[in-house]
């Protein structure tokens, strides 16, 4: 299995949704995670990270609000946001990155 690093050091762009399992907004993140990947498939990583759990990436990557979406490609942040999204806002941000 990749590690967190490992794919978001990756060429493919890596959409990164932090934020808190026992939200309202898990089960939507997880929806549109699946619309986004639904369309662009192998070419974008899509991870969703429990930052209430996972102090260590909270920390390095500055997590204050939840849900926070990272831009990853080839390790290097591209932008970020935070709070709810639509799908639309997700792809516009994830063809930032191509």
């Amino acid at each position: 299995m990749k590690t967190f690093e490992s794919r978001v050091k990756e060429g493919v762009p890596s959409l990164v949704a932090f934020m808190h399992a026992g939200s309202q907004d898990a089960t939507e993140i997880k929806r549109l995670a699946e619309e986004v990947k639904a369309k662009y498939g192998e070419r974008v990583n899509l991870m969703r990270v429990d930052a209430s759990y996972d102090h260590r990436l909270k920390r390095q990557y500055d997590i204050k609000a939840y849900p926070t979406w990272i831009l990853f490609k080839s390790g290097e942040e591209l932008m970020r946001e935070t709070g709810r999204k639509t799908a639309d806002q997700l792809e516009k941000m994830v063809e930032r990155a191509f």
